[in-house]
Formats: structure tokens, C-alpha cells, sequence
């Protein structure tokens, strides 16, 4: 192997970085170490003991003492960003109120009632409503549309169906009132 020539200021820094990184290397290894007998492994010893390692100052701010006796939280369940819509439940519960498949209009109309918007917020009102039933068909499930004829179309919960697309009789005699 060929000999590096090195100026003395290299070669304290080297000698430093490579102290450093032994250093963290053992810390890390005692951390595992009180991690997996808190877990119940095996008592492991660990191979590599170094006496004093540091000769001169370090540069920076001194680490953190790791304590083997800290305990180990589960991680917490990240939540998906952003607000979450309150007219989720409130289409389910006047759907299950009124207990009748309804139109987009309908709807619309009976929400505004219910939560007393005034007439200048229907197209916005209208087009949550449509944002939130096509989730609420789509993603959740918990919804279903059909139509008599050409021109409406019904929203209904899941259970109000005998086969996909079809309305048990009971409701279908409903919207024809």
C-alpha cells in the first residue's frame, strides 16, 4: 500500500473524523443494544471495545447522551391532509331521514333547509353536494344513483338496492309519488 503524504493539519482532521465515526458507531451499537433486550432478544455483547478515543478538542456541540432505559412509542397513524368535509354526514343522515331516494336538486334544497344557507350559496352548496355523493359512490361505497326515465337521477344509500342499479320495489314506489 503507498504511503499518503499528509500535512499535520490533514492528518489531525482525519484522525478526527475517523474517531468521530467510531464514536457513533459504538453509541449506535449500545442503542440497538438496549432497544432489542427491552424487546426481549438476545443479550448480545458487543465485539469492538476501544479505550479513550478523543485526544484533542471537537469541533461543534458535544451529542446527545443515549439512554438505554428510554421507551419505544408505537409511530402514530399519519392522518390524510387537509380539512375533512361535514357534509359527508350530514347527506347520509337526511338521506336516512327522509328514507326516499332523492334528486341532486332535492337534496340540495333539503341541505339548505337543514343548515340554514342562504339562496345566494346554492350553486356552491350544489356543487359540494355533487363532489361529495360522486366520493361518497365511488371511494366509500355507501352511495348509489339511478334514474327513471331520461332525465333525473336519484341518490340512494347502498342497502336501498337489490342488484347494482336496481331500487328495490319498495323505494322505487316512493319516487314515483
Amino acid at each position: 500500500m503507498a504511503s499518503l503524504n499528509l500535512s499535520d493539519t490533514e492528518l489531525s482532521e482525519m484522525k478526527d473524523f475517523y474517531r468521530e465515526e467510531l464514536d457513533r458507531t459504538e453509541k449506535r451499537l449500545v442503542h440497538i443494544k438496549g432497544i432489542l433486550t427491552q424487546l426481549g432478544g438476545n443479550k448480545l455483547s458487543l465485539p469492538v471495545k476501544t479505550g479513550p478515543t478523543s485526544t484533542g478538542k471537537r469541533r461543534g456541540r458535544p451529542p446527545k447522551k443515549i439512554q438505554a432505559t428510554e421507551s419505544v412509542e408505537a409511530p402514530k397513524i399519519k392522518k390524510k391532509p387537509g380539512r375533512k368535509s361535514q357534509w359527508e354526514a350530514v347527506i347520509l343522515k337526511r338521506l336516512r331521514q327522509l328514507n326516499k331516494p332523492v334528486t341532486y336538486d332535492e337534496l340540495t334544497d333539503e341541505i339548505m333547509v337543514l343548515s340554514k344557507l342562504s339562496a345566494n350559496k346554492r350553486t356552491s352548496t350544489k356543487q359540494a353536494i355533487v363532489s361529495v355523493v360522486f366520493r361518497l359512490r365511488n371511494r366509500d361505497e355507501k352511495l348509489d344513483t339511478f334514474s327513471v326515465g331520461k332525465k333525473e337521477k336519484y341518490i340512494a344509500l347502498k342497502q336501498w338496492f337489490d342488484k347494482p342499479g336496481e331500487i328495490k320495489k319498495e323505494y322505487s314506489k316512493k319516487v314515483l309519488k
